[in-house]
């Protein structure tokens, strides 16, 4: 939702309207605010998986593990998609869930969070245990031993947990 052309004296009582529903910034992790999903299961028909009715509450699992390492309001690229179709742009997110089979996800990491740079397979057919188990060690890692400004699919990239995909031919390198 995008409020525009608030005049300035107007701007405390939009945030306080804001606050009053629950849509303030704080309330929701970096991760919820960055995350996309196509429509899926069961409105797609070329959907292997379900993706925007599970996304939200794979998210709220992935959010405690943010909070553990207390990366709250780091900003964090994530989509889901309910097959290789990639309708929701996975494939250029930091963390990318590509449906395979009902309840079984190939995991990509490494695109940029602005969407510059491909991410790599680095997971195939995991379920959201083994999405939570892989993606909290790396979590605190990059809470322990990020640069400053640096985004998560970048450090994924200079720690060499995966390797950058600097053209289309050496995706699945």
């Amino acid at each position: 939702m995008i409020i525009a052309n608030i005049p300035a004296a107007e701007k405390s009582v939009i945030a306080e309207i804001l606050n009053q529903y629950g849509l303030d910034r704080g309330l929701h992790s970096g991760l919820r605010l960055n995350s996309m999903a196509c429509v899926a299961l069961p409105t797609c028909g070329l959907a292997f998986a379900e993706s925007e009715r599970y996304l939200p509450e794979l998210v709220s699992r992935l959010d405690s593990a943010l909070d553990a390492a207390g990366l709250h309001e780091d900003a964090i690229t994530i989509r889901m998609s309910g097959c290789p179709n990639g309708c929701s742009r996975p494939y250029v997110a930091e963390i990318a869930l590509v449906g395979r089979a009902p309840g079984f996800y190939n995991l990509y990491l490494g695109g940029g969070f602005h969407g510059q740079r491909l991410g790599k397979l680095y997971r195939e057919s995991v379920d959201e245990e083994q999405i939570v188990q892989i993606l909290s060690p790396l979590f605190q890692r990059y809470a322990r031993e990020k640069a400053e400004t640096e985004h998560f699919g970048d450090f994924l990239l200079r720690k060499e947990i995966v390797r950058e995909t600097t053209q289309g031919k050496n995706f699945h390198d």
